[in-house]
């Protein structure tokens, strides 16, 4: 029987800092299990042989072997490019998805900062102009931001991670980014990095955003922080043994660890206790409808996350 997979982290150098792929079905960066039975697995494996035992039969029926979501951990220790993501219909064209996504920071700097969005309402005129003579910035909102903050970033929404800033992102399973501006910078292989104006002019949404972070009530419990047609995010903060019950959930279901450490167990099923720390994922499978979560930390937080 299906149990909750843990996967081997894929990390990637950036020019800025470094990623985690945690969870992934994209192209050849493909999440492998690293724990049970289907240790050494390739997550498309899996999927090929459970379908819908695996991610659950609406999400099967929408997306067939095909895993939609993509899982990361992100550390910007330099500022990352101006960029901003295509919706589905816009990705159409180059076969992907969209990217939607969303951050929480995991840790941040006490200057740390995000882009996120523009200042006022502006135009692509404005914009072009902007990136010409080295004044976009003067537009785009500039947050801090501090440990616990959220921020969801729908395609269109111009956006930048900055120095300082630690976060778990959630996306859309795609590798679109379209960067409008990277300060000149040259990439690890010494070359400047290719900028896709043209390509973002098509996607940017020019209107103000009025408020970039995403408010909630940060106490024991579970939260909603996203709920979007792509995924729903929730923050689960335990202090406490806490019961989940997904028998009404027809979708997997992935946690995040994002603070202290936990240990899962399925009370109706045979499966081997499984511990989460912070900075690891796990995959709980639709077939799956009843987890219990013990807290082993004063302090622990997950990010619980499935397609609705």
């Amino acid at each position: 029987m299906l149990y909750p997979l843990k996967f081997q982290p894929i990390t990637k150098p950036k020019v800025w800092g470094s990623e985690t792929w945690a969870l992934s079905g994209y192209g050849d960066d493909e999440s492998v299990v690293a724990n049970g039975f289907l240790k050494d697995n390739l997550l498309s494996e899996v999927q090929e042989i459970y379908m819908d035992e695996l991610v659950g039969g609406k999400v099967y029926d929408r997306f067939g072997n095909f895993f939609p979501l993509l899982f990361k951990f992100i550390d910007a220790k330099d500022d990352l490019s101006i960029q901003v993501h295509p919706t589905d219909e816009q990705a159409a064209a180059e076969e992907q998805l969209g990217k939607t996504e969303m951050w929480y920071v995991t840790e941040a700097a006490p200057d740390a900062t995000i882009i996120l969005g523009f200042s006022r309402d502006t135009t692509e005129q404005e914009v072009r102009r902007r990136l010409e003579d080295d004044t976009v910035l003067d537009v785009l909102q500039v947050t801090p931001v501090r440990k616990g903050d959220v921020a969801f970033i729908p395609a269109g929404r111009v956006h930048a991670l900055r120095r300082g800033t630690q976060v778990a992102e959630i996306q859309e399973t795609s590798d679109l980014t379209y960067r409008l501006y990277d300060y000149h910078r040259p990439g690890l292989d010494g070359k400047l990095r290719p900028l896709h104006v043209e390509e973002s002019m098509r996607c940017l949404d020019f209107k103000a955003l009025a408020e970039p972070l995403t408010e909630y009530p940060r106490r024991d419990g579970l939260t909603t922080l996203v709920r979007d047609t792509h995924f729903v995010t929730n923050m689960l903060q335990l202090s406490h043994p806490v019961e989940r019950d997904y028998a009404k959930l027809d979708s997997f279901v992935v946690y995040m660890c994002v603070e202290g450490s936990v240990t899962l167990r399925c009370p109706e099923t045979d499966c081997e206790e499984v511990s989460l720390q912070k900075g690891e994922t796990l995959l709980v499978p639709a077939v799956i409808d009843d987890v219990v979560l013990t807290p082993n930390t004063t302090t622990t937080k997950l990010l619980e996350v499935f397609v609705d």
